[in-house]
């Protein structure tokens, strides 16, 4: 299998979550990974030496983390020239109404229309409400767009609203169609 670059922005952490499960996929269907957080100085020393790569960020208020979009514009000649994928992840993905999943499509196309980023997939999927790592101001607001979006309002613990196997099935899926595994090279 090609050497797989996975690269992600998260704020709370559930996004690393979600790229630690990506790597960790891609791992056990034989590839080598480089799993780096676009926030540290890792990603400025990243090298296009990549067979693919899978670009996983987080929504907040509707955006990217800055660090997500500064790496994919530093680096988006050599990531248009390789098989990509991309994984928004947040509230909007998890919830069933169209509004919400329209909502979803409209941050995520945002984002490759900011970067100019060309992937072979690309997919929403739903976050996590992380209590017990907001301060006392954003826990409150989270709560209040919980309760407005049906989601959990108790503030004592975490919610996480991933649908793994449904994020299992894409990453297999971007393995098939990037011919990331050796057969089909």
């Amino acid at each position: 299998m090609k050497k797989v670059l996975v690269v992600y922005g998260t704020t709370e952490g559930h996004t690393r979550k979600v790229a630690t499960f990506v790597a960790e996929h891609l791992r056990a269907q034989g590839a080598v990974v480089d799993l780096v957080d676009s926030a540290t100085p890792a990603a400025a020393a990243v090298q296009p030496t990549y067979g693919a790569a899978v670009i996983a960020g987080s929504l907040h208020e509707h955006l990217h983390q800055r660090t997500l979009v500064h790496f994919v514009k530093e680096n988006i000649a050599w990531l248009n020239a390789l098989p990509t994928a991309v994984v928004s992840v947040g509230l909007s993905a998890a919830m069933p109404d169209a509004e919400s999943q329209a909502q979803a499509r409209n941050n995520l196309e945002y984002f490759l229309n900011e970067t100019g980023l060309k992937p072979t997939l690309a997919k929403s999927v739903g976050g996590a409400l992380l209590y017990t790592k907001y301060d006392w101001f954003k826990r409150t607001m989270m709560r209040m767009i919980a309760r407005q979006m049906g989601k959990d309002v108790d503030d004592t613990r975490d919610h996480e609203y991933t649908d793994w196997d449904e994020l299992r099935r894409f990453v297999d899926d971007f393995v098939r169609q990037a011919r990331l595994s050796d057969g089909q090279q």
